[in-house]
């Protein structure tokens, strides 16, 4: 939080102004989902190999419809091996 504080004080005020109205607008807000959003794609794991998974990974949605889980593989192989484990 402390680099946010520095980081605002170092701005002049035509930055300054042009972040405040970036908030107001909501851009900055959706700038920082992305940017979440990524941090949470760079984080998932396939359950089938162990291997860190990417935004090119298959993501499978089952289960029912009060109760859904998600899983995400890194290759079709993965993704094929875990559908034939759930169909035994």
């Amino acid at each position: 939080m402390k680099r946010i504080h520095k980081l605002i004080e170092s701005l002049n005020y035509e930055e300054l102004v042009e972040l405040k109205n970036k908030l107001e607008e909501g851009t900055l807000s959706s700038a920082i989902k992305k940017k979440l959003e990524r941090f949470k794609n760079l984080n998932k794991i396939c359950p089938v190999c162990n291997t860190p998974v990417g935004d090119e990974g298959l993501t499978l949605i089952f289960g029912p419809s009060n109760f859904k889980k998600k899983a995400t593989f890194d290759g079709t192989d993965c993704l094929e091996y875990f559908l034939y484990k759930i169909r035994k």
